[in-house]
């Protein structure tokens, strides 16, 4: 038997040294602490006594068909319907004002949730019992929220003691409210009252930028107009906010909703009635635990609910990061009859079923098979999709010919320039070792390695590394192959993050782009740039290929020999077929009518929907 422990903190310590003294195979998937320096102190005492975190990264083989964060399997639907049946899901719609017929966007909401519980510790609970599917897995947490990771496998025993819930249930279902009249550095001294006349808001992800402020990665200006009276405009546009973010500039128009003061008594009473009238059609544990959620969710879309009236002039508001923006905002803008309009920001989120999934009145996406994809899919909720194409594409076209410092020297000694876009690894050994296939420390190993053989094969050529982030690239464990980077005449590791956009001026001038999946490949797939997938790792392969295979194409890599030849064909062959995949790729999945600016395209399409709902 096996035994994994989901998440430790000091007090499990004992527990797991008297299992391991009992001679029982010992892990866990996380430390539970949200400060670093605890995680690491715990996990170094854990190390002492030979207790790890579950080993996925020593796996030798790891099949893809074994990633449930990915390949779902049906489990999160199977755990949706067993915890809010219709009857029930009937009923809390009538408290959400949503139609029956409309239901799903509820269940969309318990999808989110369930997707979370099976992205981390149920995905590596599950890989690790299908691996070793002749052992008894036994599972032991002590939170609450793991009564909600979906069943995956047989051979899993769970014992789950929430000594959390008392605190979960008044942090979650019935947290505090600001109080009335305390001062609220989020208005930055400024009264309500000036928004009242607004009617287009944008309601922001993580404020203005993605990144952090000495760490931009783009700025995300999609929707802003530059035109000064129009409503698009960044110092016009209202700004919603829902993380608690600062506006990175002073003029624009900033409300952070969670820190707006509101009446506590009203909305916990109504949210106490809601769930007195829901209690009693629950008929088993299974349901009670889908009653705890959506109650908790009536919760939080009262309070949104309550602070979307004070924008009496509000008609539109423009979602900033699709997938993300909560459920329960959707529902209250929805509740206040104003429109919501999102942008697809990853294509390969398309096919990602259950952890992907929106209800929204317009939806611009990248391309018409995208459309057609999403209209015919339960996991979206859309009136209107619309194909526009991938706006991040623009920075593409932009940047072109506009050479940036890393590869002016190899661009005018007309070396061929190849930029490899690698996934980011987690920071610490005990984090490495639970993470996915192609984010660990020997998966980061493997990738670079291979970019390193890569350098020494392909003549006339310059390699640029680039990454969303290097925080992980400080650890020893990267020392040697770093240094043989160093020594590399044609290999640099990009650390150029105060430039915003720097990793599309990298790809807009390359000669091929070799990637791990990322949105990025994507758009440089659209703008014809060469491209090719590293689809595989020390332990892994078809990493995302099962969910889409890019119509089975060669610019999948599963292998060296296969990234060594394909790159060769795409850099020296000028008739290399390579070349006409790419271009069949923009003739079907790619496919938009008028491929033009993307952002003017959404802008103008906004600037007429406004002038429609003023008139």
């Amino acid at each position: 038997m096996h035994i994994i422990f989901g998440y430790v903190a000091y007090w499990h310590i004992p527990i797991l040294r008297i299992l391991k003294y009992l001679k029982f195979k010992v892990f866990y998937i996380s430390i539970d602490s949200k400060i670093n320096e605890t995680k690491y102190k715990i996990a170094e005492k854990l190390k002492k006594y030979s207790i790890y975190p579950l080993p996925l990264e020593q796996e030798k083989k790891i099949p893809p068909d074994l990633d449930y964060s990915l390949l779902d399997y049906g489990c999160t639907d199977k755990k949706s319907f067993k915890i809010m049946p219709d009857k029930i899901i009937e009923k809390f719609c009538e408290l959400f004002s949503v139609e029956k017929e409309k239901k799903n966007k509820l269940r969309l909401s318990i999808q989110d949730f369930l997707s979370s519980k099976i992205d981390f510790e149920g995905r590596s609970l599950a890989t690790w019992a299908a691996l070793h599917d002749s052992k008894k897995i036994l599972y032991v947490s002590f939170r609450f929220t793991c009564f909600y990771i979906p069943d995956t496998r047989q051979n899993i025993l769970k014992i789950i003691i929430p000594l959390d819930l008392l605190n979960y249930i008044t942090k979650n279902i019935f947290p505090k409210f600001p109080k009335i009249g305390k001062k609220n550095h989020f208005f930055r001294e400024k009264n309500l009252e000036q928004f009242d006349k607004k009617s287009v808001a944008l309601i922001t992800h993580k404020g203005t930028t993605y990144g952090r402020k000495d760490h931009i990665i783009y700025e995300k200006s999609l929707y802003y107009s530059e035109e000064n009276k129009s409503k698009l405009n960044k110092n016009n546009i209202l700004h919603l906010d829902y993380n608690n973010y600062l506006p990175n500039e002073e003029n624009l128009n900033w409300v952070c909703l969670k820190k707006i003061p509101i009446s506590k008594k009203k909305i916990l009473l109504k949210t106490l009635l809601g769930a007195l009238k829901t209690f009693l059609l629950i008929r088993s544990w299974s349901e009670f635990l889908g009653w705890i959620f959506y109650v908790r969710e009536y919760y939080i879309y009262l309070k949104f609910n309550k602070v979307i009236k004070k924008f009496k002039s509000l008609k539109i508001a423009l979602v900033d990061y699709d997938i993300l923006c909560p459920k329960t905002l959707l529902l209250a803008l929805e509740k206040n009859k104003i429109k919501t309009i999102a942008t697809q920001e990853r294509f390969i989120h398309t096919f990602f079923h259950r952890s992907a999934n929106l209800f929204i009145d317009t939806y611009f996406v990248v391309s018409e098979f995208a459309a057609e994809y999403i209209k015919k899919s339960k996991y979206y909720e859309v009136k209107n999709v619309v194909p526009v194409g991938a706006y991040r594409c623009d920075y593409l076209k932009l940047y072109k010919k506009k050479i940036p410092q890393d590869i002016s020297g190899a661009k005018k000694k007309g070396k061929k320039i190849i930029i490899a876009l690698g996934y980011h690894s987690p920071e610490d050994w005990f984090e490495s070792s639970t993470s996915r296939p192609h984010t660990d420390w020997s998966s980061q190993i493997h990738f670079l390695n291979d970019i390193i053989k890569l350098s020494k094969i392909l003549k006339n050529t310059f390699i640029v590394l680039r990454y969303k982030d290097l925080g992980w690239s400080t650890s020893k464990f990267f020392e040697k192959v770093f240094k043989e980077i160093n020594n590399c005449e044609n290999v640099i590791l990009s650390d150029n993050y105060k430039e915003a956009n720097y990793a599309y001026k990298l790809c807009a001038n390359a000669d091929l782009i070799i990637a791990k999946h990322t949105s990025l490949a994507d758009e440089c797939l659209i703008e014809k740039i060469p491209l090719l997938f590293h689809e595989y790792s020390h332990n892994c392969k078809k990493m995302m290929s099962p969910i889409f295979n890019y119509s089975s194409s060669n610019i999948m890599c599963y292998n060296f020999e296969q990234l060594q030849e394909r790159s060769k064909s795409l850099l020296f062959d000028s008739a290399s077929k390579l070349k006409d995949e790419i271009a069949q790729l923009n003739k079907t999945v790619y496919y938009v009518n008028k491929k033009e600016n993307v952002k003017n395209k959404i802008i103008g399409q906004l600037e007429r929907y406004i002038n429609s709902v003023q008139s």
